[in-house]
């Protein structure tokens, strides 16, 4: 699983591992790496990174959301969304900049707006 900032610090990232459910919503200053499966909305100040089988059933807003499993919900994040192959994406996705890679699937809107001030 890839990164998608350069912020790699462990001192800020949270965990959900695999085969844990978390049933409520979710928020977090740093970053949230999830292996299991979350049912409700996640917010994070940092990256949203899902590995393999992980699912979220709730919207997610981030910084950057790396995609390996699974959303079921609208995405909203600052800067960039990778969907990862054999991942899948059920609901609108609101980013500056997106990736999609060859086997992802992904239904749903997608608007993409440029951050003129870095541009």
């Amino acid at each position: 699983m890839k990164f998608v900032s350069s912020d790699t610090s462990l001192e800020n990232l949270s965990m959900i591992n695999l085969n844990a459910v978390v049933n409520g919503n979710i928020s977090t200053e740093g970053s949230l790496r999830v292996d299991g499966i979350i049912k409700g909305d996640v917010t994070a100040g940092g990256n949203v990174i899902l590995g393999n089988g992980a699912e979220i059933h709730g919207e997610v807003k981030a910084t950057n959301v790396t995609l390996g499993g699974q959303i079921f919900g609208s995405v909203f994040v600052t800067g960039k969304v990778v969907l990862e192959k054999n991942s899948f994406l059920k609901g609108d996705l609101f980013a500056n900049v997106l990736v999609v890679e060859e086997g992802a699937r992904f239904e749903g809107k997608s608007t993409m707006e440029r951050d003129e001030k870095n541009s």
